[in-house]
C-alpha cells in the first residue's frame, strides 16, 4: 500500500486495482516458508504406509505466484431508485492519522437493482444551515469498493475519510447531520436522524459498491490444492550431497482429488549466501488420484550445493498453486 500524497493533512492512498500490474510478489516457496513454519501441517507426523512413489527428474519453468486480480461482481441489474433505499450508519475506524466512516445503503425494495458511481451529499452543518459537501473523489485502499448488484435486503456502501492531524491536531471536528444523498439519475435518499458524517482535515469519498474481492479464490473440491501436506526429512544434510526426503499429500475430504493434469511443485533451501530453488513435475505415472480420506507418499530429491556453508537452513515445499499446500522446515547443513 503506497501513499499517493498529502492533502488536507490526510495521506491519500491510490486505489489498489490500477497498481496490480506493478505488484511484485515474493516467490511462493518463500511465502510458504515463513507461513507454514507455524502451522500443524509442517510437522513430519507419521508417514503414509507402503513404498513411496518414486522421484522423477522432470524440471518445470520456475513457478511464480500470479498477481492478484479483482473478481468483479454481477452488475447487470437496472439502476436503483431512491424509494428502494434506506441509509444507515456503518462501521468507522481510525488508522495512520485518518478517520474512516461508512454509510450503508440497504435495498428495501422487491427487486435487484444496481447502485454505482459517486454520490452527491448535502447536510446540515453545526450552524443549522444546509450546505453541499464537496469531498474529493480520491481513491484510498482502505475503502476500495467496486460496483455490484444489490438484491432485496442486500447492502451497498460508500466510504468516507478525513485526516485528524492538521493544525497540529488542534482543528475541531465538524459533524454533518440530516444527510441528503443524491444517487445517479439525480434521485435523492434522505438519511435517518442518527446518520452523520465527520470532517476534520478535508473529506474524501468512495464510489458506491462492495469491498473488492481478489484472486486466488478458495480451491475447488477435488483439486490438488485441497490436499494437506506433511514433509519428512532428515535433521541434517551434508553439503555436496543429495537431500532425500518424502512428502505426503493427504485428502481430508470425501471428494477424490484428481492429478490430471499432473501438478508441479517447488522446493528450496534458504540460508545466508545460499538460495536453492527449483520447480518440477510430480510423478503421476502410476498414481492419478488421491481417494477420499486417503494419502499418498512421494520420494523427493534435492541437490545441496558443495559451496553451502555449515549451519541452519530453511527448507520449503509447495504445490505450484496460489493456494498451496505449503510446508516449511528447519534443516542443518554440515560440511562433513
Amino acid at each position: 500500500m503506497s501513499a499517493g500524497g498529502i492533502k488536507h493533512g490526510l495521506t491519500v492512498l491510490k486505489p489498489l486495482l490500477p497498481r496490480l500490474g506493478a505488484v511484485r510478489l515474493a516467490p511462493l516457496p518463500t511465502i510458504a516458508l515463513f507461513v507454514a513454519l507455524s502451522v500443524t501441517g509442517c510437522s513430519s507426523g507419521h508417514e503414509a504406509p507402503g513404498v513411496p512413489v518414486p522421484w522423477v527428474n522432470r524440471p518445470l519453468p520456475r513457478y511464480e505466484v500470479p498477481a492478484p486480480q479483482v473478481i468483479p461482481y454481477p452488475t447487470s441489474a437496472p439502476p436503483c431508485h431512491a424509494s428502494e433505499l434506506r441509509i444507515a450508519q456503518g462501521r468507522g475506524g481510525a488508522a495512520a492519522g485518518t478517520l474512516y466512516e461508512r454509510l450503508v445503503f440497504t435495498n428495501i425494495g422487491r427487486r435487484t437493482c444496481l447502485l454505482r458511481g459517486y454520490p452527491t451529499i448535502t447536510a446540515l452543518g453545526p450552524d443549522g444551515t444546509r450546505r453541499p459537501l464537496r469531498p474529493d473523489r480520491e481513491g484510498f485502499t482502505f475503502f476500495y469498493l467496486v460496483p455490484a448488484n444489490l438484491p432485496p435486503r442486500g447492502h451497498s456502501f460508500i466510504g468516507l475519510a478525513t485526516g485528524d492531524g492538521c493544525d497540529n491536531g488542534t482543528k475541531p471536528m465538524t459533524s454533518y447531520r440530516q444527510l441528503s444523498v443524491t444517487i445517479p439519475h439525480r434521485e435523492t435518499v434522505q438519511a435517518g436522524a442518527g446518520v452523520r458524517i465527520t470532517e476534520v482535515c478535508g473529506l474524501f469519498v468512495s464510489s458506491f459498491g462492495l469491498p473488492a474481492r481478489y484472486t486466488p479464490l478458495a480451491p475447488a473440491a477435488g483439486t490438488p490444492a485441497t490436499a494437506t501436506l506433511r514433509v519428512h526429512l532428515p535433521a541434517r544434510v551434508r553439503a555436496g550431497t543429495i537431500l532425500r526426503y518424502t512428502i505426503t499429500l493427504a485428502n481430508p475430504a470425501q471428494t477424490t482429488i484428481t492429478l490430471r493434469p499432473c501438478p508441479g511443485y517447488s522446493e528450496g533451501i534458504y540460508a545466508s549466501g545460499l538460495v536453492v530453488r527449483r520447480s518440477l513435475a510430480l510423478n503421476c505415472d502410476t498414481v492419478h488420484a488421491i481417494g477420499a480420506r486417503a494419502q499418498v507418499r512421494y520420494a523427493m530429491q534435492l541437490a545441496v550445493p558443495t559451496r553451502a556453508a555449515a549451519g541452519i537452513a530453511k527448507f520449503s515445499w509447495s504445490l505450484n498453486d496460489p493456494n498451496g499446500p505449503f510446508a516449511g522446515r528447519i534443516i542443518r547443513i554440515t560440511r562433513r
